[in-house]
């Protein structure tokens, strides 16, 4: 966690008062959290796209151009006029509090059946990451309904790529960045998850830097489709409409284009993988984790396993255990 020399801007009172008690503070600040709003990192289609930050330390150079854009916005308001030369005099120079540690990174995929995503509702529920020291970055992607698969993957990955080449701005660790994402949001996790190694989905910005990442965390993710087309085990056509379009759907190699587990093969280096499924969930199997399990186990590759017993998609599953096991995985890997 970031620390700071604070002493020598506030001297410490040493006034005592019967009966007073004293508490002690934690300089790591482990509880504060602070929340970047509506980051852009890529247009598509016409759509802006952002990022919702969280960050348990907000580097100075992206305080200080939130705080200017802030000052300048509120003084448009007033109908003033605003120099360049003011905002570098008032906001040029280091914050004293702040750190200019790389702090690593999860970028969050919301869930949403691959249609249009309210990034803010899990927030509350990603606070406890950041609290104990990574930048959390819930990333918007386009709708499947916008956009046919890979665009939702393509997207991430962008915002992946958005993030390594500008990490000195934003406080990351390029090295040290993860992804995690539930329901639809884990299928995506475990396609960026199981691709890092191929340029396939890796479109438009920044393309010299890679969308691999260090770790990959799915809830409740499909890993395999070919048990939902038509005649299938748990046959759902509608799915494919959405996502590769009636026409896409017909050609199987474009089922098994869309499923994380074609992408894992022996020969090939992945990110360790944390899956976590409910027994009871009535909208992605249980085994479709099962699925991921076993073919990472059989290529040999890193891969931690948990059942939520009495868990249903979603509901019932977001559990203090589930996100405490969450957060060790990736304190162990990122």
């Amino acid at each position: 966690m970031p620390t700071y020399s604070q002493n020598h801007i506030i001297p410490s009172d040493e006034t005592e008062v019967p009966g007073m008690k004293v508490l002690y503070a934690d300089k790591s600040d482990p509880g504060y959290v602070t929340y970047l709003n509506d980051v852009v990192y890529d247009v598509r289609s016409g759509i802006p796209l952002h990022l919702q930050m969280l960050y348990p330390d907000v580097p100075a150079g992206l305080m200080a151009q939130r705080q200017a854009e802030q000052q300048a916005a509120d003084a448009k308001a007033r109908g003033e006029v605003r120099s360049e030369n003011n905002d570098e005099e008032q906001f040029g120079g280091m914050n004293p509090y702040q750190s200019t540690l790389r702090m690593p990174c999860v970028v969050f995929v919301q869930g949403s059946a691959w249609g249009k995503q309210n990034c803010y509702s899990t927030l509350p529920l990603l606070v406890d990451i950041a609290r104990q020291g990574f930048v959390v970055a819930s990333v918007e992607y386009r709708s499947a309904y916008v956009e046919k698969f890979p665009g939702f993957v393509s997207d991430v990955k962008a915002a992946i790529r958005f993030l390594k080449a500008n990490s000195e701005f934003y406080g990351i660790d390029p090295t040290r960045i993860a992804v995690w994402g539930h329901s639809s949001g884990g299928h995506t996790a475990l396609m960026v998850g199981s691709t890092g190694w191929t340029r396939e989905f890796d479109e438009g910005i920044y393309p010299e830097e890679d969308s691999s990442v260090c770790a990959c965390v799915a809830y409740y993710g499909v890993s395999e489709f070919s048990p939902f087309v038509e005649g299938g085990k748990f046959a759902r056509p509608i799915l494919f409409d959405v996502l590769l379009g009636k026409e896409g759907a017909k050609n199987p190699d474009n089922v098994a284009r869309l499923s994380p587990v074609s992408y894992i093969h022996k020969d090939q280096n992945y990110p360790p993988f944390l899956l976590i499924h409910g027994d009871m969930d009535a909208i992605v199997p249980f085994e479709q984790s099962v699925i991921m399990y076993n073919k990472l186990k059989e290529c040999g590759k890193r891969v931690d396993f948990y059942k939520v017993r009495g868990a249903n998609h979603s509901q019932f599953f977001w559990t203090p255990e589930v996100l405490g096991i969450t957060a060790r995985f990736l304190k162990a890997y990122v």
